[in-house]
């Protein structure tokens, strides 16, 4: 009923509201011997919602009208074998065989002009819209979906907003952006503003997806710049659900039960595969003999015995057997001379990981008092994570209330509370799981347990050291976190076509986090001699800590909003207004080592000779003033000006205010009379252009300010007293001269909409350019002792386009809709300070870019093909008569520059491309101007990004479909799984099997065995170091950044598929239900397209297994993609309201 009302109030100005509500009209006359039969029937919404005032005709005899009554009922004569056809604004015509008793259910639109649409302080009608803004379709992005996470359910939703995962950790968060990069300060800080019910938030997940009515997307100055200075890179306007003024009370409860599984797995080589591929580099010196003492061809002969008496490696934690014979080599053997040899093997994946159940529960109640409106709503939500032991758990409890009244004619009042309770259990691990599970192959991890009589007289099952064990053992951390928040708002009539709107808001945020080490024993792995117990705590170094932070943040926001109509044709709309905001954060962290009690790890039951402590605590402020004037003639012409004067604590004193103006105009060409002839089936277009001016905030804490910091005290020589003394640096130097940066951004868009609306197009054009942006001023001197200071030397412009699609249409009883985005963008460094202009790669934890590029862009050689012997005349001998190389053929061009170490280039190793024809493979002098043989091979910003959804509703049955992927992105990485061998000649996965190799017969002669189609080259340990190249990342040997093992992060993921039933409202009714539907869904369900799949990496993840490791970045060469797999969910609920 939420949309219908102001239907009803026009027509109670025109007719009676008794009896039956619906009006007559004279039937045109019949046919000689036709009857005439009265039927009656309902009128709902997708909601099961009654549509109050819809338009029911006859077919054929438009006079015989009728319209619903306040329960979406009529009653209508019409002839027999008649069509009817409703109506009603917002939603598309239904035209259907008339029926005694029947039904009759109603679709939305997916683009009404005259749909309101929230802009900043306020709304507009959609089809006078002037600046950058899209919608987000909140039903079916978030209903029927397992997400728990708004963001998450945020990815594909409209053109330009791009949703980047790191994992699929339960408790990780996404990360946004809007129209990609658009500052390389503060860690390349371009996250969005994100505004919920009028105020600044900085985490989605304290919003509850149920609670939200509509999201809006603001993309260019124009539409984002009344927002001033946290606003420089696009908002995400979220308003919450408000009472509706239904004159009964609704209660609505909904659920969803989940299970969840592992999308893409590594898979290790078996343990036999896993040592002959080790013992391949031995032939050219390289390479590990052992590990820890266990020599690889002296286990080799029992995993191969072990294999042959097993169907299959473990699945699961196992008791480990010891050997009785060569027919039973069971799973270790304990030589005489106390060797330790452990060689079963076990498949990582089904042995460490689960099918994860998680649920989400929301009830909400909602009605009308007298004047005065309520809304309850309370959710819980409860996750697990994949792993089999000790699991992640987190859980969410949310509240919210809202309430409005109307106190007198020209005054409504209101208030809105939110509550949320974020509780989040892990296991205390000494190490990453993920990060070692995929490290070291199945025989040395070893994920098996043997029970222990010597320190246990009873006996107890002690496992070995592994991913495992550290998991089992370890104690729990748990961490939770509160945020309350209360709003009070006003809304004023003053005088006809003048309002005025207050609101305050006051968040209150806490996390409470115990960590602790306990003591726990596990058979040591990393010694050959054993078994022998291991404890990585002593009662000395286990620890209890605690944490806690308090962020408390305060909005103001007061408007007035002016409209008048002038003529009938003119009309004006004026707004003015003022904000402030502040925010406090205080942190403090207490440890203490020596629990007395492993089973009670509180800081108060410890004995440590001193408590280690450390915190943090910093304040900010805004303030604004802000305007804006709407104008339009008619409706065709359109003009928008937007003003804010903005005042920032985070720049100097005398720096701190800044204005910021952006202006926009529309054309509706499809509202001039010479359109008239096309509207017939080109029913909108509409042209527009924007142009404005915002500040970035977002540039870091205290980058104005000379701080002094305190220096750690692993890195203090002083000794006073026996004791390190307090020591601190020089204070940083500040440029005099640094201001504000400015971000300008002009757009160019076209809307079209044909056949009535049912087929929509929406184009952008638009270009960023980031001026004044901070960066590294002229190097000084070291001798100084302090950093070089920034300046405002940097200059960044973004250039790209957005285009989405929508199409509905009913055939009948069904109604089809499907809508597309596809948008594309590139960053280029227009201004750096780099005088030598050196090249660098991509690589965000670093400082350094080359002007003229393109940010992401990643340097590297072409890669050719594999040497075969053909290119070698000879062999390069020393005094000893060893060989230390090869003799290039004529012809072919010599790579001796890039070997390092013993490495030397051969038959079987990679070849590079001879770009600039020197005959010499190298770098040049790494400049912009002389790069040698390097190009450019590829960007690691996605590009191409789209996604699409089919959908279809027929006689209660729904069903939704949604794809989503990215079309161009690269990344160079040297991880374990894309690179074999990468830190030791140890854990190699099932698809490096396929490589060249150097055989070594009994006399020392060599065969290579080279195959141009093979996935890698001849095997050579320890690539992931830097070679004689500098600048363009981690890689050396075979594995120099190069285009051959340049990771495809392209993909198409089929995201979500859901299907559902709405229970006909004539049986729902005489249960006293208004709406059931039940539904499955499915997210994540494959992938159409992995471009990273042949490496077993998931291409939506762009990360390793640490969540501070960062895409592209050289310390990524050890993780990269060994970190929580995304989710594959299945899933299924309920939707009932009451």
């Amino acid at each position: 009923m939420r949309k219908h009302l102001f239907v009803t109030l026009l027509l109670a100005c025109g007719m009676p509201l008794t009896g039956s509500f619906a009006a007559y009209a004279e039937p045109e006359p019949q046919a000689q011997g036709q009857a005439v039969q009265t039927i009656t029937g309902s009128v709902l919404d997708e909601n099961n919602e009654p549509v109050i005032g819809a338009s029911v005709y006859e077919k054929g005899a438009k006079a015989n009208a009728a319209a619903t009554n306040f329960e979406g009922n009529f009653t209508l004569r019409v002839r027999p074998g008649a069509k009817i056809v409703v109506s009603y604004v917002g939603y598309k015509t239904v035209e259907i065989a008339a029926a005694q008793g029947m039904t009759v259910y109603m679709q939305p639109t997916t683009e009404m002009l005259n749909e309101l649409v929230a802009i900043g302080y306020g709304t507009q009608k959609r089809a006078n819209l002037t600046g950058a803004v899209a919608t987000v379709d909140v039903s079916r992005v978030m209903d029927s979906r397992p997400v728990q996470d708004v963001t998450r359910a945020l990815q594909g939703a409209v053109p330009g907003l791009t949703i980047t995962t790191s994992n699929g950790d339960i408790a990780s968060n996404a990360a946004i952006k809007i129209r990609g990069t658009g500052t390389l300060s503060n860690n390349q800080d371009s996250n969005p503003l994100i505004v919920v019910d009028g105020v600044p938030v900085d985490d989605l997940s304290f919003v509850n997806p149920e609670d939200i009515a509509d999201i809006s997307v603001l993309k260019d100055a124009a539409s984002s710049a009344i927002y001033g200075s946290r606003a420089a890179f696009g908002v995400i306007l979220i308003t919450t659900k408000n009472p509706t003024t239904q004159d009964r009370v609704s209660i609505s409860y909904n659920n969803n039960f989940a299970w969840s599984n592992s999308t893409i797995l590594p898979e290790f080589a078996s343990n036999v595969d896993q040592m002959n591929y080790a013992m391949m580099p031995w032939v050219r010196g390289n390479g590990d003999r052992e590990i820890f003492g266990l020599y690889f061809d002296q286990l080799l002969p029992y995993m191969e015995k072990w294999q042959e008496q097993h169907s299959g490696p473990y699945t699961d934690y196992v008791e480990l057997k010891p050997y009785v014979d060569e027919n039973n080599v069971g799973d270790y053997r304990v030589l005489a001379d106390g060797t330790w040899l452990r060689y079963a093997d076990w498949n990582v994946g089904k042995t460490m990981l689960r099918t994860a159940p998680s649920q989400k529960h929301n009830v909400s109640l909602e009605g009308t008092s007298g004047k005065t409106q309520y809304r309850l709503s309370f959710g819980y939500d409860s996750r697990e994570g994949l792993m089999k032991y000790n699991p992640d758990k987190l859980q969410r409890y949310m509240a919210n209330a809202s309430i409005s009244t109307q106190v007198f004619d020209f005054l409504r009042a209101g208030a809105r509370f939110n509550f949320s309770d974020r509780e989040s259990t892990t296991p205390g691990d000494l190490r990453n799981t993920y990060q070692y599970m995929w490290r070291w192959p199945a025989f040395f991890e070893n994920y098996g347990y043997m029970t222990d009589y010597s320190k246990y007289p009873e006996g107890k099952d002690i496992p070995t050291r592994s991913a495992l064990s550290y998991r089992l053992a370890g104690g729990q951390n748990k961490t939770i976190t509160t945020q309350t928040r209360m709003q009070a708002w006003m809304d004023a009539t003053i005088i006809p076509g003048l309002d005025l709107y207050a609101d305050f808001t006051y968040t209150l945020r806490n996390q409470n986090s115990d960590d602790s080490r306990v003591q726990y024993d596990m058979w040591q792995t990393w010694s050959a001699k054993g078994p022998n117990l291991y404890s990585p705590y002593d009662q000395g170094s286990t620890y209890a800590a605690q944490s806690n932070y308090r962020d408390n943040m305060w909005a103001a926001n007061i408007y007035a909003t002016y409209a008048k109509t002038f003529a009938s044709d003119y009309n004006l709309k004026v707004m003015l207004g003022w904000t402030a905001e502040q925010e406090e954060y205080k942190y403090f962290y207490a440890r203490r080592s020596g629990l007395v009690d492993d089973a009670l790890p509180n800081i108060n039951l410890t004995n440590g000779n001193q408590y280690q402590t450390s915190g943090n605590n910093w304040k900010r402020a805004t303030t604004g003033f802000f305007g804006r004037v709407n104008f339009d003639y008619k409706g065709i012409y359109l003009l928008e000006l937007n003003g804010r004067y903005d005042a920032s604590s985070r720049f100097p004193a005398d720096d701190q205010w800044a204005f910021f103006p952006s202006a926009s105009i529309g054309y509706r060409f499809s509202e001039e009379n010479y359109f008239k002839p096309l509207k017939s089936w080109w029913s909108n277009g509409k042209l527009r252009a924007s142009y404005g001016q915002i500040g970035n905030e977002a540039v870091g804490d205290y980058m104005f300010l000379p701080i002094v910091e305190q220096i750690a005290a692993g890195s203090v020589h002083w000794i006073q007293d026996g004791q390190k003394i307090t020591e601190y640096g020089m204070p940083r130097l500040v440029s005099n001269s640094l201001t504000w940066e400015r971000v300008e951004t002009a757009d160019v868009g076209i809307d079209l909409g044909f056949f009535n609306n049912s087929l929509t197009v929406g184009f952008d054009w638009y270009q960023r350019t980031t001026k004044d942006m901070l960066g590294p001023a002229q190097v000084l001197p070291a001798v100084l002792g302090t950093t070089t200071p920034y300046s405002n030397n940097g200059e960044l412009r973004t250039r790209g386009w957005e285009l989405s699609l929508g199409w509905n249409h009913s055939f009948g009883d069904a109604d089809v809709y499907v809508t597309g985005t596809l948008a594309d963008a590139r960053t280029k460094i227009t201004k750096w300070n780099n005088p030598s202009n050196l090249l660098y790669s991509f690589d965000p934890t670093a400082n350094n870019y080359t002007q003229g590029a393109y940010y992401g862009d990643i340097w590297g050689f072409e890669t050719d093909r594999y040497f075969e012997e053909s290119d070698f005349t000879g062999k390069v001998l020393n005094s000893k008569g060893e060989q230390t190389g090869w003799v290039y053929a004529p012809g072919v061009a010599d790579q001796t520059g890039l070997e390092t170490n013993s490495f030397f280039y051969g038959p079987g190793d990679v070849k590079f491309k001879d770009q600039d024809g020197s005959g010499v493979i190298d770098a040049g002098d790494g400049t912009m101007e002389n790069h040698g043989d390097l190009k450019v091979i590829g960007n690691a910003l996605p590009r191409y990004e789209y996604s699409f959804r089919l959908g279809a509703a027929w006689k209660g049955f729904d069903i939704d479909l949604f794809f989503q992927g990215v079309g161009k992105r690269n990344l160079w990485n040297t991880g374990s799984l894309v690179v074999p061998m990468s830190q030791s000649n140890l854990g190699i996965f099932n698809h490096q099997l396929e490589c060249n190799q150097i055989i070594e017969d009994a006399a020392g002669n060599l065969t290579y065995q080279v195959n141009q189609d093979n996935m890698y080259p001849n095997m050579y340990a320890g690539s992931v170091g830097t070679g004689t190249v500098s600048n363009i990342g981690r890689g050396m040997y075979n594995f120099y950044p190069q285009d051959r093992y340049l990771l495809n992060m392209a993909y198409l993921r089929f995201k979500n598929l859901t299907f559902g039933y709405t229970l006909p409202a004539e049986i729902t009714k005489k249960a006293l239900i208004q709406r059931a539907r039940i539904y499955f869904s499915a997210e994540n369900l494959c992938f159409l397209y992995n471009g990273a799949g042949k490496y077993h990496l998931d291409a939506e993840i762009a990360q390793g297994y640490d969540n501070t490791m960062r895409v592209g970045a050289n310390d990524g060469y050890a993780g990269f993609g060994r970190t929580t797999p995304m989710p594959r969910t299945f899933s299924f609920g309920i939707q009932v309201t009451f």
